[in-house]
């Protein structure tokens, strides 16, 4: 990935239902750095992500990609972001396999080492399976296999270990450091924190 990569947020605020979750917020991110956003439930963590995923519109400021505004470049943007948020993205009526072979096909990518991949997140057996009949937990670790498999320089990613039992925890902050060793960028709000010890994440509280 391009180690001149890099993400800005200029004062940004936001209001939603006339209540300001926060105001005046920047920050940079370049090529191999990760920002963990900390705050309790319905401090802005959520609007924050999914305006910094092109998916909603501050109150005011701006953010930018490798140096230009997100608005002029929408569509490259989009191509180069991974976002999950508590829905995971995914298609209920679709196997496991087809929600990933899908999105393979939508990014123009190849992905070889699908079945491997199913097997470290322990989806291989249930791979046929609608997604409308996973569980909680084996719907995380499709959308987390998406994440995975799909080559993409930024990942925004909303609670992304809700729901995991320890061992894909585990596999989740191996692939989390792979990503940043291969100059990714990487934005993520938890409330478990405790087995992050070893990213070096900026933190970010909020309500800020």
């Amino acid at each position: 990935m391009n180690t001149k990569t890099s993400l800005h947020a200029n004062h940004l605020s936001c209001i939603r239902q006339n209540k300001p979750l926060f105001s005046n917020l920047s920050f940079e991110l370049n090529a191999g750095e990760a920002l963990l956003i900390k705050g309790p439930n319905g401090s802005g963590k959520s609007s924050l992500l999914r305006i910094l995923a092109g998916l909603a519109t501050p109150t005011h400021g701006e953010h930018l990609w490798c140096g230009e505004k997100i608005e002029d470049q929408r569509l490259h943007y989009f191509n180069h972001l991974h976002y999950i948020s508590h829905n995971n993205g995914l298609k209920l009526e679709l196997s496991i396999i087809e929600n990933l072979q899908l999105a393979a096909h939508l990014a123009l990518v190849q992905i070889p080492d699908l079945q491997t991949m199913l097997s470290q997140l322990q989806l291989l057996a249930d791979q046929q399976t609608s997604v409308k009949y996973l569980s909680a937990g084996q719907k995380r670790r499709v959308a987390l296999a998406k994440l995975f498999l799909i080559p993409k320089p930024l990942w925004i990613l909303d609670e992304p270990l809700t729901s995991l039992d320890e061992t894909a925890q585990h596999f989740f902050i191996t692939q989390l450091q792979q990503h940043l060793k291969q100059n990714g960028i990487c934005i993520m709000s938890a409330h478990q924190t405790d087995c992050f010890h070893a990213i070096p994440f900026h933190q970010l509280m909020l309500p800020c």
